[in-house]
């Protein structure tokens, strides 16, 4: 049993990541958000040398149109795709693009396929907050973990020993605090209950990497969400071979408008492939 998945794209334009599971009964595709449409999520795929699967259902963090765009409703209608929802966020997803019959709300762990589990924990982000994962199948697990304000530490203990790591990096400080936007945009999304910055972003990993690297080292370290106007790839990079450069060689950094190499957990983990992962 193992977990592969391929960022489609992640910022604040939109969020979609495909995770296959590779299960006792079969290999069971689902997307983590749908904040880029139908066609786009086509697109993105054929640009990574994939056919687009059947899938086995959504899960979303939170319901913001950047995580669940409303061209989908037609798609999940005709497919009957089933969409797990944060009770939190369940009103707000069915009014903007969700069908109620195919509504799935959860408010703890959840397995939307047998040998595939969620396991949430509710983050600081705006009002209602947003869905953190610890993602399983089988020995496998994946840490997910993105608009999330600060990093609690009941969130690091609950990814402690995950396989591979995916996180928001949204900002870098000095460009948003000379960015210009509004001074109460700029409060929100550092104020803690917004995004996470570059340097909040590697102390939380280098505090989960600490605890286990020793047993478990992760295969692979996402980072997802980076904000167009206030962060720069060249800036985490050099943030990180400053301060950690030991994790650099795992580090993956996604884009906002192409896919990130697929990347697989469990057998042959550390590998990417841009080739076919569908049979």
């Amino acid at each position: 049993m193992s977990l592969s998945f391929l960022v489609l794209g992640s910022s604040s334009s939109g969020n979609a990541t495909l995770l296959r599971c590779q299960t006792e009964s079969g290999t069971r595709n689902f997307l983590i958000d749908a904040g880029l449409g139908p066609r786009t999520i086509v697109r993105r795929m054929a640009m990574a040398g994939l056919d687009p699967p059947r899938l086995d259902g959504i899960v979303l963090t939170h319901a913001d149109s950047d995580h669940i765009r409303n061209s989908w409703r037609r798609t999940l209608e005709r497919d009957e795709i089933p969409v797990h929802i944060p009770v939190a966020h369940r009103y707000d997803a069915e009014r903007e693009a969700v069908p109620r019959i195919l509504s799935r709300v959860f408010s703890g762990s959840f397995e939307p396929a047998p040998g595939v589990r969620f396991d949430p924990y509710v983050c600081p982000h705006d009002g209602e907050g947003s869905s953190a994962f610890r993602i399983s199948c089988g020995d496998a697990s994946l840490g997910w973990a993105t608009d999330l304000g600060r990093v609690p530490e009941g969130l690091l203990e609950h990814l402690d020993g995950v396989d591979a790591l995916a996180i928001e990096s949204n900002y870098d400080r000095g460009l948003q605090e000379n960015s210009g936007r509004p001074d109460f945009l700029v409060r929100r999304i550092t104020g803690g209950r917004g995004h996470l910055s570059n340097r909040e972003c590697l102390d939380a990993v280098k505090r989960l990497t600490s605890r286990q690297d020793l047993l478990n080292p992760m295969s692979h370290i996402v980072l997802l969400h980076l904000s167009r106007d206030c962060n720069r790839p060249e800036l985490i990079r050099a943030l990180w071979a400053r301060e950690a450069p030991e994790l650099l060689e795992r580090l993956v950094i996604s884009a906002h408008d192409r896919p990130a190499g697929l990347l697989h957990i469990g057998p042959g983990a550390g590998s990417t492939d841009q080739g076919v992962l569908f049979a």
